[in-house]
């Protein structure tokens, strides 16, 4: 980025000085490599070691896609930062604002706080219905607890008929190609 000068970049390639919603980044973290550490941190923890978990916590994937775009936006200020690794970033980062109909000419700063927000506003329906579901099991008899098991019990073997009866169509129409031979 170095190499780069600033007057020839794109404006998706100019760094924005931004100032992060509370709570983002501690108050010890006051410098942009600092922050682009723990960005890197979060969005590695969430979007690679925990991608299994993306459907079950939304609340956690939205809120870091913040971190992303800090990330992506201090990787900017970093001179040592390579382009190539830079525009894979950008393209990561235009689909994640594409998932909130946010602009990809959006500045950096106004993604971070719609994802921030939105992020939140997970959190607190997620912690409501948390709640919810805790009285819900509590009134549970034994008796629709052992229906839950034999249904899903039930669930499982016609996935598994499914998948059996395509592997046999498969197998049946390979046969007839080969046999027309």
């Amino acid at each position: 980025m170095g190499d780069w000068p600033e007057s020839e970049r794109p404006a998706a390639f100019i760094y924005e000085e931004i100032e992060y919603p509370n709570g983002m980044f501690g108050s010890h973290l006051t410098s942009s490599k600092q922050m682009k550490g723990e960005a890197g941190k979060k969005v590695y923890q969430r979007f690679v070691k925990g991608k299994s978990s993306l459907n079950k916590y939304q609340h956690h994937m939205i809120r870091d896609m913040a971190y992303f775009e800090a990330l992506y936006n201090e990787m900017l200020n970093d001179k040592k930062a390579k382009v190539e690794t830079l525009e894979g970033l950008k393209k990561g980062r235009e689909a994640m604002r594409m998932s909130l109909n946010i602009s990809p000419k959006a500045k950096s700063s106004e993604a971070v706080l719609k994802f921030w927000a939105t992020g939140k506003m997970l959190y607190a329906a997620y912690k409501k219905n948390k709640k919810k579901k805790k009285k819900k099991a509590k009134k549970l008899t034994p008796e629709i607890t052992e229906r839950a098991a034999v249904l899903a019990n039930l669930k499982k073997q016609i996935a598994t008929a499914k998948v059996n009866a395509q592997r046999a169509a498969t197998i049946k129409a390979q046969e007839n190609i080969e046999g027309g031979n």
